[in-house]
């Protein structure tokens, strides 16, 4: 089993849009979104039979009423001041320390898993496998949720015997991405000919090399800027990053993006993407 992981410094560079048609013209494969802030790639899959499935990256406290007697010690002692007059735990301040039931003289107070978010499976339009998660506003611990989709991508790729795993994966270089990077084969970096794409990029790409990990360049909408892409294309050739190939600014993506569709199951788009995705393969040893 391999796998191909495609991310960015930044967001906005079309990795979505590549990592779905990817997916589109693999013969077998299970599509993941580890971007679980935003999960955009869904939106173009469209995958039937969703099941979900909770997630707790950490836990919260609560009091039990009629055990608690009111002597304020806990609402005293909370540096976080998540215990409230009554006695009640908010639980948007409330960090989960567990301090407040520790110290609790009638241990009225106990730590209990608290939502995080929800990863979901399902099977793309094509009947690939697809798993992909959403953390709620604010939490944290992505990182945790990232490993969740992956370990589960990777346990179903063992039992039905599929080769491979197309990941889209988060823009940054957070813990997130250090989460989806683990065990994968190749890193695609696709970026877009501007100072912060290219800045971002290399960001990107040292982190990649400190994981000891191979990777490839798609430089996207290079047309727009032909004199960074070039310089983006000398640094690749410096840093010794194959670079897969370039993509012209299209509308018919864009118009495949704003109809929900696959960009790469357009004719055309197809005739233009399908090379980069055959580098790809290559680089892959597949």
């Amino acid at each position: 089993m391999k796998e191909i992981l495609l991310i960015s410094g930044k967001g906005g560079t079309g990795k979505t849009s590549l990592t779905s048609s990817f997916i589109y013209f693999a013969d077998n494969c299970i599509a993941c979104d580890y971007d679980v802030d935003a999960s955009n790639l869904p939106i173009l899959l469209q995958p039937q039979k969703l099941k979900g499935f909770d997630f707790s990256a950490g836990e919260t406290a609560w009091i039990d009423e009629d055990s608690c007697i009111s002597c304020g010690v806990c609402a005293a002692l909370c540096r976080f001041e998540a215990i409230d007059s009554n006695y009640q735990v908010l639980p948007l301040p409330c960090e989960g320390c567990g301090f407040c039931s520790y110290i609790c003289p009638v241990q009225a107070i106990t730590m209990r898993p608290r939502p995080s978010g929800r990863w979901f499976s399902g099977v793309s339009q094509e009947n690939q496998p697809v798993f992909f998660a959403e953390l709620r506003p604010g939490e944290e611990n992505s990182g945790k949720l990232v490993a969740q989709v992956k370990t589960m991508a990777r346990k179903t790729a063992e039992e039905k015997e599929i080769p491979l795993i197309i990941a889209d994966g988060p823009p940054g270089i957070g813990c997130a991405v250090i989460s989806s990077m683990v065990g994968v084969d190749l890193v695609v970096l696709v970026t877009e000919p501007s100072g912060s794409g290219f800045h971002d990029l290399q960001r990107v790409s040292q982190l990649m090399r400190l994981r000891g990990m191979k990777g490839v360049i798609i430089i996207n909408k290079w047309d727009l800027n032909p004199k960074i892409c070039e310089e983006i294309e000398d640094w690749a050739l410096k840093n010794n990053i194959a670079v897969a190939g370039r993509v012209a600014f299209s509308t018919e993506i864009a118009e495949s993006i704003t109809k929900a569709k696959i960009p790469g199951a357009n004719g055309q788009i197809k005739e233009m993407l399908f090379p980069l995705w055959e580098n790809i393969i290559k680089q892959l040893d597949l």
